[in-house]
């Protein structure tokens, strides 16, 4: 057994990881102590809600509150917990507790699923961020149940402690019920809460920690510079879309007034790049809302951060890229450092590889289900950038498909281009070079 785990890449035991994680949690919500109110649940649904969690993508097929148990919703908020900080954050963090010693190749799994340039520090790091999740949650945790509170009572904490979690790992998951949770969108501290704690945890931990070290722009690296750049203009760009496009929309913004229209679009455009958490009806929403939508869900969060798709960096570079053709420069440039081209190389082949699975997924859905073309198309975006925003498609789905699904989160989840390099066998560097020539395209 040892020997075939030697065997292993970097990209196949974290796939492998991911995958003991969400069997062990199938099982645990199989258990009939999991759930209220209905039967225990069937392999297909357990391990589709066990996925969900650990992929922190928030989709669900059952009611959260009124269908699962205390037991089975604290399950849910483990899973997501450990989904959102990574398995090898947990087992680093278990093995400080217990006084191992960190080996090398631990080291390196590490740095590959923090995605760091070097081993060096990685130990340090993973405990920082494991205190800086705790604070986050806490903080959030303590104002939520301020908040719920006077609704209710002392099972305020675990509402809002349960809330934090959810908002910070960005599963968008809650358990208050959708009718419920929506009485608090015009609540403002209620909105700043959950926005700072999906935002910070979309951000990545590695942009957190520049943050809080350097305090100042100007002693960001690059890095944290493109994430925060990137960040607010889609946040930006996205709250002037919804807010135009739903102004007069009687199922959605109609109703408010203008301050609250903007924090309500504000709040929309925030998490429906990374969290799920929707304070209005998905369903009455406009074509071309749904669309932009979308676009944002597509981007989703940063690079080691709770949030999946294919991640802020990438289409900053892709931009980049596109307007240094346009400008005719031979360099690409990004707050006044060159692009290298393999990252150039990269961000291209996860835009290509990530839109070609949405298209896959969203052609074997068409194949498989009665469902239009454009809630699917919706869906197969949400489950792979681990969003969730809830439709209701997935409940009517059959389970092959849910099985489909399953794995196009995990994709989301783990990142689209760490997925193949866990499936396909590298071969070993080649010394033969072939010579370079011109030819034509677009």
């Amino acid at each position: 057994m040892m020997k075939f785990f030697h065997n292993l890449n970097p990209y196949q035991i974290v796939l492998l990881s991911y995958g003991a994680i969400i069997m062990i949690g199938t099982f645990l919500l199989m258990l009939p102590i999991s759930v209220k109110g209905i039967p225990p649940l069937t392999f297909i649904d357990a391990l589709f809600m066990s996925a969900s969690s650990v992929c922190v993508s928030g989709l669900s097929i059952f009611d959260m509150g009124a269908n699962f148990s205390i037991f089975g919703q604290i399950v849910i908020i483990i899973l997501v917990q450990i989904g959102a900080l990574g398995i090898m954050t947990i087992t680093t963090i278990l093995a400080v507790i217990m006084g191992r010693r960190i080996q090398l190749r631990d080291r390196l799994l590490i740095q590959e699923s923090l995605q760091r340039w070097s081993v060096a520090g990685v130990v340090r790091l993973v405990i920082v961020i494991v205190k800086m999740t705790f604070i986050f949650e806490f903080i959030g945790g303590f104002i939520l149940t301020v908040i719920f509170w006077q609704d209710y009572g002392f099972a305020a904490i675990y509402y809002g402690f349960w809330h934090a979690t959810s908002a910070f790992c960005n599963a968008g998951f809650d358990i208050l019920g959708g009718s419920n949770i929506s009485n608090y969108i015009l609540n403002p501290l209620f909105n700043a809460v959950l926005f700072i704690e999906v935002v910070c945890g979309g951000l990545g931990f590695a942009v957190l920690l520049d943050i809080w070290q350097n305090r100042y722009w100007k002693k960001f690296g690059i890095n944290t510079k493109i994430v925060l750049a990137t960040t607010a203009i889609l946040i930006l760009i996205g709250t002037v879309f919804i807010f135009i496009l739903e102004y007069a929309n009687e199922g959605t913004l109609a109703p408010y007034n203008i301050l609250e229209k903007i924090m309500a679009s504000l709040f929309m455009a925030s998490m429906s790049r990374t969290s799920g958490f929707s304070m209005l009806d998905m369903n009455a929403l406009t074509e071309p809302t749904l669309l932009f939508i979308m676009f944002l869900m597509f981007i989703g969060g940063s690079p080691a951060s709770t949030g999946g798709g294919i991640k802020t960096t990438t289409i900053a570079v892709i931009f980049a890229a596109i307007w240094s053709l346009i400008r005719g420069r031979e360099d690409v440039v990004i707050f006044e450092r060159t692009v290298p081209p393999i990252i150039i190389f990269r961000a291209l082949s996860i835009f290509f590889v990530s839109a070609s699975v949405v298209f896959l997924t969203t052609m074997f859905l068409c194949l498989t289900e009665d469902i239009p073309l454009g809630k699917i198309f919706f869906e197969a975006v949400s489950m792979f950038s681990t969003v969730g925003l809830p439709t209701g498609t997935v409940s009517e789905m059959q389970p092959f498909s849910r099985v489909v699904i399953i794995f196009v989160m995990l994709m989301g989840r783990i990142g689209i281009i760490s997925f193949g390099m866990a499936l396909v066998v590298r071969r070993k560097k080649t010394k033969i070079r072939y010579p370079e020539d011109k030819f034509i395209i677009g």
